[in-house]
């Protein structure tokens, strides 16, 4: 059975930077500066709005409803940041063909 990543604590340790909790008790820091771009991610450029971050329905968001999906989270802090959005699908494609041939 797949793993369910959820997030358990964030702390705000840079101005585009967190360090994220997750359930099973692994910890890391990202930086999501690249991921801050287009209309919803924008605001969070600022530093000051960056920091009003809440943990909610088991992942991070922000006053504007911005939000990240934890599983690519996890991912991106196991595979020491942030990645394309072609890796990131490709590697998702990869994880669900390996999960439904088990």
């Amino acid at each position: 059975m797949p793993r369910i990543n959820r997030i358990t604590g964030v702390k705000v340790v840079g101005d585009t930077q967190l360090e994220l909790q997750f359930k099973d008790g692994f910890v890391s820091r990202i930086d999501l500066g690249p991921t801050l771009w287009g209309p919803v991610f924008e605001p969070l450029k600022s530093p000051a709005y960056f920091q009003q971050v809440r943990l909610e329905d088991d992942t991070i968001r922000w006053p504007n409803d911005a939000d990240f999906c934890p599983d690519v989270l996890r991912y991106w802090c196991e595979a020491g940041g942030v990645r394309s959005a072609e890796e990131t699908d490709e590697h998702f494609a990869t994880a669900t063909v390996a999960t439904a041939a088990s």
